[in-house]
């Protein structure tokens, strides 16, 4: 009894000693608003900026009439995002939804945009010369996710390559995006 005892005190010891390793994040405090967790434990809320939907022809098309007929495209003012990160570093962050219910992947969409002329620039749609459509072709990136706190999840990037990305909440049916950039 007494060797029961003894080991069960250091099983609740050991467990409360992991327990207290694990750093404790917050939730953002509204819906949409994404954390970023930094390799330090600490978080820092990335910055969201207003999307301006942009529609274009195609180079090709207004030359040569070939090409792209209309293309609907997402831009952002400035090259680059203020919260940074570093290639090596595990990317992850809380992302605050209306309901953590369901799949993340139906309403959290974490993308990469293209970097042209001071400006950041997603494409969402296009239609082509001859009638084909193209519709949600933004640069996904894949990420994992489980749920956190009572209506958040928690987004772990892979394979993240350099250049700038763009996290939405697609719940919202607003134009603003939460912004970061991966750096070497």
């Amino acid at each position: 009894m007494k060797k029961f005892l003894i080991a069960f005190l250091a099983a609740c010891c050991s467990g409360a000693a992991l327990y207290a390793q694990v750093p404790e994040f917050p939730e953002p405090e509204f819906i949409g608003q994404c954390l970023a967790i930094r390799t330090d434990n600490s978080t820092e809320q990335l910055v969201q900026e207003s999307l301006a939907p942009r529609h274009r022809a195609s180079t090709g098309q207004k030359l040569f009439g070939i090409g792209k007929d209309h293309i609907d495209e997402m831009t952002l003012k400035g090259p680059r995002a203020y919260a940074r990160f570093k290639k090596s570093d595990g990317i992850a962050f809380i992302v605050r939804v209306p309901d953590n219910g369901p799949d993340p992947m139906s309403s959290i969409t974490v993308f990469r945009f293209k970097v042209k002329k001071k400006m950041r620039i997603a494409e969402y749609a296009s239609v082509g010369t001859f009638g084909d459509r193209q519709s949600n072709t933004l640069e996904r990136q894949p990420y994992t996710s489980r749920r956190f706190g009572s209506s958040s999840y928690l987004i772990i990037l892979k394979d993240v390559q350099e250049g700038e990305y763009g996290i939405t909440v697609d719940a919202l049916g607003s134009l603003t995006v939460s912004t970061f950039g991966v750096d070497k």
